[in-house]
């Protein structure tokens, strides 16, 4: 008896060690993963939750333990969210054990969050634990959703800079014929006019060009082509433009103002933005 009794007690030993093993190998891997756990008891307060979802959340949960997600400052949509998800698929009786649910989430940033964070975009999965607890589980898949987006916008880019590039090398070809037909005909300021208006034409469908190449190339910032620039002698080209306004442009200009190392198109693009 004493012998069957000090078996039964080193089993029951050897069955608690391996049980200490398995916890401590879980939680191991659960705070390690890269996605979010969360286990939420029947009312929906937090049991406990790994590394993974404070950091996708940007919420400490873990000083969170005993309360809901929705009393969590930056988390109550979201929380209202995974409590409508677990009332729904408690409400159809008919699922079979093991199912789970599935949902995309666009987590907003709040007031707990830097400055000028953008959202999250979140995968989230919950499913009933044995014991009746909830188990939610979510990825952060931002970076993949912009990715997406950004392919989607790429393509739309391409098409668009090709419809428009299309037009632009008959606008230059005319404009240069015009003047080839034009030149022997006139004289004095009409000639000069001419020329003037035909080089303003022919550097603005250059510089609408290589603009396009650039929104065709879209989310590819364009490497600056750096010379010694006259930002005087830019400026008042660019104004030039504008002689026609009915808004009046006046100029004041450092006149010893030095060259500077910049890309010419892309100052130009942004005085003309301006």
């Amino acid at each position: 008896m004493t012998q069957e009794l000090a078996d039964a007690r080193t089993a029951v030993q050897q069955s608690m060690v391996q049980v200490d093993n398995a916890r401590a190998n879980l939680q191991t891997l659960l705070d390690n993963l890269t996605a979010g756990v969360v286990v939420l008891d029947a009312q929906q307060q937090i049991r406990s939750a790994n590394p993974g979802a404070t950091r996708i959340l940007r919420a400490p949960l873990a000083a969170h333990v005993g309360e809901m997600l929705v009393s969590i400052d930056g988390l109550e949509a979201f929380g209202r969210w995974v409590q409508t998800q677990f009332d729904r698929f408690l409400s159809d009786m008919a699922h079979p054990e093991g199912e789970h649910w599935q949902q995309s989430f666009d987590l907003q940033a709040s007031s707990n969050h830097a400055v000028g964070s953008p959202g999250i975009t979140l995968i989230a999965r919950g499913a009933l634990l044995p014991n009746g607890d909830a188990l939610l589980v979510f990825d952060d898949v931002s970076e993949i959703i912009s990715a997406q987006r950004a392919q989607a916008w790429g393509e739309v880019a391409r098409r668009l800079a090709h419809e428009i590039k299309n037009p632009l090398t008959p606008i230059q070809l005319s404009a240069e014929r015009l003047a080839m037909k034009l030149d022997p005909k006139l004289q004095g300021s009409d000639l000069q006019l001419l020329h003037k208006s035909v080089k303003t034409i022919v550097d603005q469908v250059d510089a609408m060009k290589r603009l396009v190449n650039e929104f065709r190339d879209y989310a590819r910032l364009p490497a600056a082509q750096l010379a010694p620039l006259d930002l005087n002698a830019l400026i008042t080209d660019i104004v030039g433009l504008y002689d026609a306004s009915e808004v009046p442009v006046q100029l004041d200009l450092q006149a010893d103002c030095p060259k500077v190392m910049a890309d010419a198109q892309q100052v130009r693009q942004v005085v003309h933005n301006l």
